[in-house]
């Protein structure tokens, strides 16, 4: 689901972005998006992260073990090989 943000920029910069945007054929949006990924992906790669494992420690019921893991991996790699 996508939330919505409001995001103030000086004439100049607007301008830019939409000639940006028009020039590659998609929406102003869609850069600022894309810059953000690219500008913070690591950070928020950890906080993505932190958020996943702070999920399994609440609902340990959700997760697998090491061992049924392995299994499965190993189950998935008999299948590939085929």
């Amino acid at each position: 689901m996508m939330k919505k943000l409001m995001v103030y920029l000086d004439e100049d910069m607007h301008e830019d972005l939409r000639a940006l945007a028009f020039r590659k054929k998609t929406t102003m949006a869609a850069l600022v998006r894309y810059a953000l990924d690219k500008t913070f992906e690591d950070e928020l790669d950890v906080i993505a992260a932190e958020r996943a494992l702070e999920e399994a420690a609440r609902d340990p019921s959700s997760t697998m073990s090491w061992e049924e893991y392995k299994a499965l991996r190993a189950s998935r790699d008999v299948r590939a090989a085929s």
